[in-house]
Protein backbone atom coordinates (compact mmCIF):
# COMPACT_ATOMS: atom_id res chain seq x y z
CA UNK A 1 0.00 0.00 0.00
CA UNK A 2 1.10 3.63 -0.35
CA UNK A 3 1.95 5.55 2.78
CA UNK A 4 3.21 8.95 1.67
CA UNK A 5 2.10 12.14 3.34
CA UNK A 6 -1.29 13.07 1.97
CA UNK A 7 -2.56 16.55 1.22
CA UNK A 8 -3.99 16.56 4.76
CA UNK A 9 -0.47 17.40 5.94
CA UNK A 10 -0.29 20.75 4.14
CA UNK A 11 -3.20 22.33 6.00
CA UNK A 12 -2.42 25.39 8.12
CA UNK A 13 -3.50 25.18 11.77
CA UNK A 14 -3.48 28.27 13.96
CA UNK A 15 -1.33 26.41 16.46
CA UNK A 16 -0.10 22.93 17.38
CA UNK A 17 -0.75 21.49 20.83
CA UNK A 18 1.51 18.66 22.04
CA UNK A 19 0.02 17.11 25.20
CA UNK A 20 2.34 14.96 27.26
CA UNK A 21 -0.29 13.25 29.41
CA UNK A 22 -3.92 12.22 29.36
CA UNK A 23 -4.56 15.01 31.87
CA UNK A 24 -3.27 17.55 29.35
CA UNK A 25 -5.67 16.17 26.73
CA UNK A 26 -8.52 16.32 29.24
CA UNK A 27 -7.93 20.00 29.99
CA UNK A 28 -7.62 20.81 26.30
CA UNK A 29 -10.83 19.04 25.27
CA UNK A 30 -12.73 20.82 28.03
CA UNK A 31 -11.31 24.21 27.05
CA UNK A 32 -11.80 23.73 23.30
CA UNK A 33 -15.38 22.58 23.77
CA UNK A 34 -16.21 25.45 26.11
CA UNK A 35 -14.92 27.99 23.60
CA UNK A 36 -16.19 26.31 20.43
CA UNK A 37 -12.67 25.99 19.01
CA UNK A 38 -12.22 23.61 16.10
CA UNK A 39 -9.43 21.08 16.33
CA UNK A 40 -7.94 18.00 14.70
CA UNK A 41 -6.46 14.93 16.40
CA UNK A 42 -3.19 13.57 15.04
CA UNK A 43 -1.71 10.23 16.01
CA UNK A 44 1.02 9.08 13.63
CA UNK A 45 -0.63 11.18 10.90
CA UNK A 46 -0.73 8.75 7.98
CA UNK A 47 -4.40 9.15 7.08
CA UNK A 48 -5.05 10.12 3.47
CA UNK A 49 -8.33 11.85 4.33
CA UNK A 50 -7.87 15.65 4.21
CA UNK A 51 -8.38 17.12 7.65
CA UNK A 52 -8.27 13.80 9.48
CA UNK A 53 -5.00 14.70 11.20
CA UNK A 54 -4.69 18.43 10.54
CA UNK A 55 -6.88 21.50 10.15
CA UNK A 56 -7.08 24.97 8.65
CA UNK A 57 -7.88 27.79 11.10
CA UNK A 58 -8.00 25.58 14.15
CA UNK A 59 -5.78 23.68 16.57
CA UNK A 60 -3.91 20.53 15.67
CA UNK A 61 -3.65 18.30 18.73
CA UNK A 62 -0.65 16.08 18.04
CA UNK A 63 -0.39 13.03 20.30
CA UNK A 64 3.25 12.41 19.33
CA UNK A 65 4.43 12.71 22.95
CA UNK A 66 1.98 10.01 24.04
CA UNK A 67 4.32 7.32 22.79
CA UNK A 68 4.83 4.92 25.69
CA UNK A 69 4.68 1.15 25.33
CA UNK A 70 4.04 -0.68 28.62
CA UNK A 71 3.80 -4.47 28.56
CA UNK A 72 1.62 -6.33 31.06
CA UNK A 73 2.64 -9.96 30.62
CA UNK A 74 0.53 -11.14 33.57
CA UNK A 75 -2.70 -9.91 31.96
CA UNK A 76 -1.59 -10.39 28.33
CA UNK A 77 -1.88 -6.85 27.04
CA UNK A 78 0.29 -3.91 26.07
CA UNK A 79 -0.68 -0.32 26.86
CA UNK A 80 0.29 1.86 23.91
CA UNK A 81 0.19 5.64 23.65
CA UNK A 82 -1.92 6.96 20.79
CA UNK A 83 1.03 8.73 19.16
CA UNK A 84 3.20 5.63 18.91
CA UNK A 85 4.40 4.33 15.57
CA UNK A 86 3.64 0.63 15.32
CA UNK A 87 7.21 -0.34 14.56
CA UNK A 88 8.07 0.81 18.08
CA UNK A 89 5.40 -1.52 19.45
CA UNK A 90 6.83 -4.50 17.58
CA UNK A 91 10.33 -3.65 18.80
CA UNK A 92 9.10 -3.52 22.39
CA UNK A 93 7.22 -6.82 22.12
CA UNK A 94 9.68 -8.89 20.07
CA UNK A 95 12.15 -9.56 22.92
CA UNK A 96 9.28 -11.00 24.98
CA UNK A 97 8.14 -13.36 22.19
CA UNK A 98 4.72 -11.76 21.98
CA UNK A 99 2.91 -9.74 19.31
CA UNK A 100 -0.17 -7.54 19.01
CA UNK A 101 -2.75 -7.39 16.25
CA UNK A 102 -1.58 -4.12 14.72
CA UNK A 103 -0.60 -2.75 11.32
CA UNK A 104 2.27 -4.05 9.27
CA UNK A 105 4.22 -0.89 8.40
CA UNK A 106 6.68 0.69 10.85
CA UNK A 107 5.51 4.31 10.61
CA UNK A 108 1.76 3.62 10.68
CA UNK A 109 -0.13 4.65 13.81
CA UNK A 110 -3.14 3.44 15.76
CA UNK A 111 -5.97 5.14 13.89
CA UNK A 112 -6.85 1.64 12.70
CA UNK A 113 -7.75 0.75 16.31
CA UNK A 114 -10.89 2.89 15.96
CA UNK A 115 -11.46 1.89 12.32
CA UNK A 116 -10.79 -1.79 11.60
CA UNK A 117 -7.11 -2.73 11.20
CA UNK A 118 -5.48 -5.62 9.35
CA UNK A 119 -2.47 -7.34 10.85
CA UNK A 120 -0.03 -10.19 10.29
CA UNK A 121 -2.23 -12.11 12.76
CA UNK A 122 -5.66 -11.14 11.42
CA UNK A 123 -6.42 -14.48 9.75
CA UNK A 124 -6.35 -16.00 13.24
CA UNK A 125 -7.33 -13.16 15.58
CA UNK A 126 -9.51 -10.79 13.52
CA UNK A 127 -9.21 -7.03 13.13
CA UNK A 128 -7.19 -4.70 15.35
CA UNK A 129 -10.44 -3.31 16.81
CA UNK A 130 -11.40 -6.82 17.96
CA UNK A 131 -8.19 -7.07 19.97
CA UNK A 132 -8.45 -3.81 21.90
CA UNK A 133 -9.33 -4.69 25.50
CA UNK A 134 -9.55 -1.12 26.79
CA UNK A 135 -9.64 2.42 25.41
CA UNK A 136 -8.42 5.25 27.63
CA UNK A 137 -10.47 8.04 26.08
CA UNK A 138 -11.20 11.69 26.82
CA UNK A 139 -14.82 12.40 26.00
CA UNK A 140 -16.59 15.75 25.53
CA UNK A 141 -16.27 17.98 28.56
CA UNK A 142 -12.84 16.56 29.34
CA UNK A 143 -13.87 13.51 31.37
CA UNK A 144 -11.43 10.57 31.19
CA UNK A 145 -13.13 7.23 30.67
CA UNK A 146 -11.90 3.65 30.45
CA UNK A 147 -14.11 1.92 27.89
CA UNK A 148 -14.01 -1.86 27.93
CA UNK A 149 -16.25 -4.90 28.18
CA UNK A 150 -17.38 -4.07 31.73
CA UNK A 151 -16.94 -0.30 31.98
CA UNK A 152 -18.88 1.83 29.50
CA UNK A 153 -19.43 -1.18 27.20
CA UNK A 154 -21.60 0.83 24.81
CA UNK A 155 -18.77 3.30 24.21
CA UNK A 156 -16.35 0.38 23.89
CA UNK A 157 -18.48 -1.05 21.08
CA UNK A 158 -18.81 2.34 19.38
CA UNK A 159 -15.06 2.98 19.36
CA UNK A 160 -14.55 -0.31 17.53
CA UNK A 161 -15.20 1.24 14.14
CA UNK A 162 -16.59 4.63 15.17
CA UNK A 163 -13.44 6.56 14.26
CA UNK A 164 -12.89 9.99 15.90
CA UNK A 165 -16.55 10.64 16.68
CA UNK A 166 -16.61 9.85 20.39
CA UNK A 167 -13.50 11.28 22.01
CA UNK A 168 -9.72 11.47 21.99
CA UNK A 169 -8.23 8.07 22.69
CA UNK A 170 -4.94 8.61 24.52
CA UNK A 171 -3.96 4.98 25.17
CA UNK A 172 -4.96 1.60 23.82
CA UNK A 173 -4.73 -1.66 25.75
CA UNK A 174 -4.05 -4.30 23.09
CA UNK A 175 -4.16 -8.06 23.58
CA UNK A 176 -0.80 -9.75 23.07
CA UNK A 177 -0.22 -13.29 21.84
CA UNK A 178 2.71 -15.64 22.25
CA UNK A 179 5.01 -16.06 19.26
CA UNK A 180 8.08 -18.22 18.62
CA UNK A 181 10.20 -15.05 18.60
CA UNK A 182 10.72 -14.98 14.85
CA UNK A 183 8.54 -15.52 11.81
CA UNK A 184 9.29 -16.29 8.18
CA UNK A 185 8.47 -13.39 5.91
CA UNK A 186 9.51 -10.73 3.45
CA UNK A 187 8.52 -9.31 0.08
CA UNK A 188 8.31 -11.03 -3.29
CA UNK A 189 8.50 -8.95 -6.47
CA UNK A 190 6.82 -10.21 -9.63
CA UNK A 191 7.33 -8.84 -13.16
CA UNK A 192 4.46 -7.88 -15.46
CA UNK A 193 4.76 -11.26 -17.24
CA UNK A 194 3.73 -13.07 -14.03
CA UNK A 195 0.75 -10.93 -13.08
CA UNK A 196 -1.97 -12.94 -14.77
CA UNK A 197 -0.88 -16.08 -12.93
CA UNK A 198 -0.39 -14.02 -9.78
CA UNK A 199 -4.08 -13.16 -9.84
CA UNK A 200 -4.84 -16.86 -9.43
CA UNK A 201 -2.48 -17.07 -6.43
CA UNK A 202 -4.16 -14.02 -4.87
CA UNK A 203 -7.57 -15.62 -5.22
CA UNK A 204 -6.19 -18.86 -3.77
CA UNK A 205 -4.89 -16.88 -0.79
CA UNK A 206 -8.33 -15.36 -0.22
CA UNK A 207 -10.38 -18.54 -0.33
CA UNK A 208 -7.89 -21.28 0.62
CA UNK A 209 -4.63 -20.19 2.27
CA UNK A 210 -6.08 -17.54 4.60
CA UNK A 211 -9.04 -19.79 5.44
CA UNK A 212 -7.36 -23.17 5.91
CA UNK A 213 -4.16 -22.07 7.68
CA UNK A 214 -4.67 -19.09 9.97
CA UNK A 215 -0.92 -18.53 10.37
CA UNK A 216 -0.67 -17.39 6.75
CA UNK A 217 -0.48 -13.73 5.80
CA UNK A 218 -0.07 -11.80 2.56
CA UNK A 219 -0.84 -8.27 1.36
CA UNK A 220 -1.76 -8.68 -2.32
CA UNK A 221 -1.11 -5.53 -4.32
CA UNK A 222 -0.14 -4.33 -7.77
CA UNK A 223 1.84 -1.20 -8.57
CA UNK A 224 2.04 1.06 -11.61
CA UNK A 225 4.97 3.48 -12.03
CA UNK A 226 3.90 6.24 -14.40
CA UNK A 227 7.36 7.65 -15.11
CA UNK A 228 8.58 4.24 -16.26
CA UNK A 229 5.21 3.02 -17.59
CA UNK A 230 5.96 -0.15 -15.63
CA UNK A 231 3.67 -2.55 -13.81
CA UNK A 232 4.95 -4.90 -11.13
CA UNK A 233 3.72 -6.44 -7.89
CA UNK A 234 5.72 -6.40 -4.67
CA UNK A 235 3.80 -8.43 -2.14
CA UNK A 236 4.50 -8.85 1.58
CA UNK A 237 4.19 -12.54 2.43
CA UNK A 238 4.63 -14.07 5.90
CA UNK A 239 4.05 -17.21 7.89
CA UNK A 240 3.58 -16.63 11.60
CA UNK A 241 5.89 -19.37 12.82
CA UNK A 242 9.64 -20.04 13.03
CA UNK A 243 9.81 -22.12 9.86
CA UNK A 244 12.72 -22.25 7.39
CA UNK A 245 10.54 -21.83 4.31
CA UNK A 246 6.94 -21.17 3.41
CA UNK A 247 4.71 -24.18 4.11
CA UNK A 248 3.20 -26.13 1.24
CA UNK A 249 -0.06 -24.18 1.33
CA UNK A 250 1.90 -20.96 0.56
CA UNK A 251 4.28 -22.42 -2.01
CA UNK A 252 2.35 -20.90 -4.97
CA UNK A 253 3.84 -17.51 -3.98
CA UNK A 254 7.41 -18.70 -4.55
CA UNK A 255 6.78 -21.12 -7.42
CA UNK A 256 5.53 -18.29 -9.59
CA UNK A 257 8.36 -16.60 -11.56
CA UNK A 258 9.62 -13.58 -9.61
CA UNK A 259 12.54 -11.19 -9.79
CA UNK A 260 13.28 -10.72 -6.09
CA UNK A 261 12.52 -12.23 -2.71
CA UNK A 262 13.52 -11.05 0.76
CA UNK A 263 11.91 -14.00 2.57
CA UNK A 264 13.81 -15.06 5.68
CA UNK A 265 13.45 -15.71 9.39
CA UNK A 266 13.12 -12.39 11.20
CA UNK A 267 11.31 -10.51 13.95
CA UNK A 268 8.07 -8.65 13.38
CA UNK A 269 9.90 -5.37 13.96
CA UNK A 270 12.45 -6.18 11.28
CA UNK A 271 9.73 -7.04 8.77
CA UNK A 272 7.73 -3.90 9.60
CA UNK A 273 10.88 -1.84 9.00
CA UNK A 274 11.47 -3.40 5.60
CA UNK A 275 7.87 -2.93 4.52
CA UNK A 276 8.05 0.79 5.25
CA UNK A 277 11.21 1.34 3.22
CA UNK A 278 10.70 3.13 -0.08
CA UNK A 279 7.63 5.13 0.96
CA UNK A 280 8.78 8.73 0.71
CA UNK A 281 7.13 11.60 2.55
CA UNK A 282 5.98 14.68 0.66
CA UNK A 283 3.63 13.02 -1.83
CA UNK A 284 0.04 13.92 -2.59
CA UNK A 285 -2.19 10.92 -1.96
CA UNK A 286 -5.77 9.86 -2.68
CA UNK A 287 -7.31 6.54 -1.72
CA UNK A 288 -10.66 4.85 -2.22
CA UNK A 289 -12.07 1.44 -1.40
CA UNK A 290 -15.03 -0.89 -1.63
CA UNK A 291 -15.71 -4.51 -0.71
CA UNK A 292 -16.86 -7.52 -2.72
CA UNK A 293 -17.55 -11.18 -2.24
CA UNK A 294 -14.44 -13.04 -3.39
CA UNK A 295 -14.61 -13.66 -7.14
CA UNK A 296 -11.58 -14.67 -9.22
CA UNK A 297 -12.75 -13.16 -12.49
CA UNK A 298 -13.85 -9.89 -10.94
CA UNK A 299 -10.45 -9.54 -9.26
CA UNK A 300 -8.74 -9.90 -12.64
CA UNK A 301 -11.14 -7.63 -14.47
CA UNK A 302 -11.03 -4.75 -11.99
CA UNK A 303 -7.22 -4.71 -11.99
CA UNK A 304 -7.15 -4.78 -15.82
CA UNK A 305 -9.49 -1.80 -15.95
CA UNK A 306 -7.54 0.09 -13.28
CA UNK A 307 -4.26 -0.51 -15.09
CA UNK A 308 -5.79 0.99 -18.25
CA UNK A 309 -7.03 4.02 -16.30
CA UNK A 310 -3.68 4.59 -14.54
CA UNK A 311 -1.81 4.73 -17.83
CA UNK A 312 -3.77 7.84 -18.83
CA UNK A 313 -1.98 9.77 -16.07
CA UNK A 314 1.55 8.53 -16.63
CA UNK A 315 2.73 12.06 -17.48
CA UNK A 316 1.75 13.47 -14.07
CA UNK A 317 5.07 14.03 -12.22
CA UNK A 318 5.72 11.30 -9.68
CA UNK A 319 2.54 9.42 -10.59
CA UNK A 320 2.17 5.99 -8.98
CA UNK A 321 -0.89 3.78 -8.71
CA UNK A 322 -1.50 1.04 -6.17
CA UNK A 323 -4.21 -1.60 -6.24
CA UNK A 324 -4.66 -3.75 -3.16
CA UNK A 325 -6.88 -6.75 -2.55
CA UNK A 326 -7.10 -7.94 1.07
CA UNK A 327 -9.30 -10.74 2.37
CA UNK A 328 -11.78 -10.71 5.22
CA UNK A 329 -12.28 -14.39 5.97
CA UNK A 330 -15.31 -15.85 7.75
CA UNK A 331 -13.09 -16.52 10.77
CA UNK A 332 -12.12 -12.85 10.98
CA UNK A 333 -15.79 -11.91 11.20
CA UNK A 334 -16.41 -14.64 13.78
CA UNK A 335 -13.52 -13.38 15.90
CA UNK A 336 -15.18 -9.99 16.02
CA UNK A 337 -18.36 -11.54 17.39
CA UNK A 338 -16.50 -13.78 19.84
CA UNK A 339 -14.55 -10.83 21.23
CA UNK A 340 -17.59 -8.70 22.00
CA UNK A 341 -18.70 -7.36 18.65
CA UNK A 342 -17.85 -4.21 16.70
CA UNK A 343 -19.69 -1.52 14.78
CA UNK A 344 -18.85 -2.75 11.26
CA UNK A 345 -21.96 -4.92 10.86
CA UNK A 346 -20.20 -7.76 9.03
CA UNK A 347 -21.87 -10.44 11.14
CA UNK A 348 -25.24 -9.54 9.62
CA UNK A 349 -24.37 -10.77 6.14
CA UNK A 350 -23.55 -14.20 4.70
CA UNK A 351 -20.88 -15.89 6.82
CA UNK A 352 -19.60 -18.63 4.55
CA UNK A 353 -17.59 -16.69 1.99
CA UNK A 354 -14.45 -14.59 2.04
CA UNK A 355 -14.78 -10.89 1.28
CA UNK A 356 -12.23 -8.87 -0.67
CA UNK A 357 -11.27 -5.30 0.28
CA UNK A 358 -10.63 -3.63 -3.08
CA UNK A 359 -8.23 -0.71 -2.62
CA UNK A 360 -7.29 2.03 -5.10
CA UNK A 361 -4.54 4.53 -4.35
CA UNK A 362 -2.66 7.16 -6.33
CA UNK A 363 0.28 9.33 -5.33
CA UNK A 364 2.06 12.10 -7.20
CA UNK A 365 4.37 15.04 -6.53
CA UNK A 366 2.50 18.31 -7.01
CA UNK A 367 -0.63 19.66 -5.34
CA UNK A 368 -1.61 21.50 -8.52
CA UNK A 369 -2.30 18.15 -10.22
CA UNK A 370 -5.10 17.31 -7.78
CA UNK A 371 -7.76 18.93 -9.97
CA UNK A 372 -6.74 16.71 -12.86
CA UNK A 373 -6.40 13.43 -10.97
CA UNK A 374 -8.74 13.36 -7.99
CA UNK A 375 -12.14 13.84 -9.69
CA UNK A 376 -11.22 11.33 -12.38
CA UNK A 377 -10.05 8.84 -9.77
CA UNK A 378 -13.34 9.19 -7.89
CA UNK A 379 -15.31 8.70 -11.11
CA UNK A 380 -13.32 5.59 -11.99
CA UNK A 381 -13.78 3.93 -8.58
CA UNK A 382 -17.49 4.70 -8.62
CA UNK A 383 -17.69 3.04 -12.03
CA UNK A 384 -16.01 -0.05 -10.52
CA UNK A 385 -18.60 -0.11 -7.75
CA UNK A 386 -21.28 -0.17 -10.42
CA UNK A 387 -19.31 -2.89 -12.21
CA UNK A 388 -19.32 -4.95 -8.99
CA UNK A 389 -23.07 -4.46 -8.69
CA UNK A 390 -23.53 -5.70 -12.25
CA UNK A 391 -21.58 -8.85 -11.35
CA UNK A 392 -23.64 -9.34 -8.18
CA UNK A 393 -20.51 -9.36 -6.01
CA UNK A 394 -20.74 -5.97 -4.22
CA UNK A 395 -20.75 -6.01 -0.41
CA UNK A 396 -21.86 -2.82 1.42
CA UNK A 397 -18.76 -2.33 3.60
CA UNK A 398 -16.53 0.67 2.91
CA UNK A 399 -13.61 0.18 5.29
CA UNK A 400 -13.00 3.48 7.03
CA UNK A 401 -9.22 3.13 7.23
CA UNK A 402 -8.89 2.89 3.44
CA UNK A 403 -11.80 5.11 2.46
CA UNK A 404 -11.91 8.30 0.43
CA UNK A 405 -12.92 11.44 2.30
CA UNK A 406 -16.38 11.52 0.71
CA UNK A 407 -17.16 7.81 0.74
CA UNK A 408 -19.98 6.89 3.16
CA UNK A 409 -17.85 4.59 5.29
CA UNK A 410 -19.77 4.68 8.58
CA UNK A 411 -23.12 4.61 6.79
CA UNK A 412 -21.98 1.31 5.24
CA UNK A 413 -22.23 -0.34 8.68
CA UNK A 414 -26.00 -0.48 8.19
CA UNK A 415 -28.95 1.54 9.45
CA UNK A 416 -29.23 -0.35 12.74
CA UNK A 417 -25.60 0.16 13.68
CA UNK A 418 -25.62 3.80 12.57
CA UNK A 419 -28.67 4.46 14.74
CA UNK A 420 -26.90 2.80 17.69
CA UNK A 421 -23.77 4.89 17.09
CA UNK A 422 -25.89 8.05 17.09
CA UNK A 423 -27.55 7.07 20.40
CA UNK A 424 -24.17 6.47 22.00
CA UNK A 425 -22.84 9.76 20.64
CA UNK A 426 -25.82 11.63 22.09
CA UNK A 427 -25.14 10.00 25.48
CA UNK A 428 -21.43 10.83 25.66
CA UNK A 429 -21.34 13.99 23.55
CA UNK A 430 -24.72 15.74 23.85
CA UNK A 431 -23.32 19.02 22.53
CA UNK A 432 -21.84 17.30 19.48
CA UNK A 433 -18.30 18.48 20.19
CA UNK A 434 -16.73 15.73 18.11
CA UNK A 435 -19.15 16.36 15.24
CA UNK A 436 -19.03 20.16 15.15
CA UNK A 437 -15.52 20.95 16.33
CA UNK A 438 -13.57 17.99 14.92
CA UNK A 439 -14.63 18.26 11.27
CA UNK A 440 -12.00 15.99 9.72
CA UNK A 441 -12.12 12.25 9.16
CA UNK A 442 -15.15 10.05 8.66
CA UNK A 443 -18.04 11.54 10.63
CA UNK A 444 -21.34 10.03 11.72
CA UNK A 445 -23.90 10.25 8.92
CA UNK A 446 -26.05 13.37 9.07
CA UNK A 447 -28.22 14.23 10.85
CA UNK A 448 -28.85 14.07 14.57
CA UNK A 449 -29.23 16.67 17.27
Amino acid sequence: MTFGVASTAVLDPNCVFLPGTTAHVSKAVALLGKNDCKFAIKGAGHSAIPGAANINDGIMMSLARLNSTDINMENSYVRVGAGTQLGKVYEALDPHNVAAVIGRFYKVGLGMAVGAGISFLSNREGFTIDNVVNYEVVIAGGKVVNANATSHPDLFWALKGGNNNFGVVTHYHLSIFETPGVIYGGQITYPASSLDQLADVIYDYHVHQAVDDVLTHALPQYGYNGSMNETIATIPVAYNDAVDELPEIMQPWVKLPHTKSTLKKRTYGDLATELNEGFADGLVQEQRVFTVYADAQFYKDVWFKYRQWLEKYRDVPGFYGNHGNMPITPRQVQQGVAKGGNALGLEKGPQEKTLGIIYFGVTFDNLEDRAKVFPAHKEFVESMIEFAKSRNVLHPLIMVTFSGYDQPAIASYGATNVAKLRRIARKYDPNRVFQRLVPGGQKLPCCWS
